[in-house]
């Protein structure tokens, strides 16, 4: 235990609660162990190298759960990209239910020398999104995960839903002006089938969350 990324370790004890919360036991939670764990994870400076699959590997291995088990690295949308990614195996069938989340640890004061060096956290101290005085961000850390299951059947479990998913969707921003810069056409056509494949108005939306991150 002492050697294993403190990320894992919490990411475990965060899912067993995600399962708690729902009501549930590992044992308890499918009967065919048709289980996908997905962790978003971007930060491995504990270790001498990152093993991010170590992460959700092991709540499947501690669980025994048998669905997919996979680390998402995709940077700031990591976690997010965990939830398409779980979502989109129930659909399809490769999981009957999932747990899905992400854990972010800095362990190491590289981080910071690095991000630093890109001018990327904020002099002030403060993330000023949408802001004209936007100086950068602060980086934080976190952890968390939610369990997802199909609908019909988290109806007929009288399970308690937090939320639905209806549509979800990724892209990429391809080719732009600097390699982290964003491309607003791509940003915009990705939200745009997320809305088609929830078949959503978008003039019936009357809450929005974005990333911004002052930069």
């Amino acid at each position: 235990a002492e050697q294993m990324d403190p990320q894992e370790r919490l990411f475990l004890e965060t899912a067993y609660a995600a399962l708690e919360d729902a009501g549930y036991t590992p044992d308890s939670l499918c009967a065919g162990k048709k289980v996908g764990v997905f962790a978003g994870v971007m930060n491995g400076n504990y270790p001498t190298g990152a093993h991010y699959h170590f992460i959700p590997n092991r709540v499947s291995y501690v669980f025994d759960f048998h669905g997919p088990s996979i680390a998402v690295d995709t940077a700031c949308s990591s976690s997010l990209t965990a939830i398409h990614l779980a979502a989109e195996s129930i659909r399809t069938g490769a999981s009957e239910c999932a747990i899905a989340g992400g854990v972010n640890l800095i362990t190491d004061p590289v981080h910071y020398i690095g991000l630093s060096s890109m001018r990327m956290l904020s002099p002030s101290n403060a993330c000023k999104a949408f802001g004209d005085k936007a100086d950068g961000f602060v980086d934080g850390e976190g952890v968390g995960c939610i369990v997802l299951k199909p609908l019909k059947k988290a109806v007929e479990d009288h399970d308690h839903i937090y939320g639905v998913i209806k549509g979800s969707a990724l892209n990429a921003g391809g080719k732009t002006n600097g390699f982290t810069v964003p491309n607003p056409n791509a940003q915009g056509e990705v939200i745009a089938d997320a809305m088609e494949r929830a078949g959503i108005d978008p003039r019936a939306i009357s809450y929005l969350e974005a990333h911004a991150t002052s930069t």
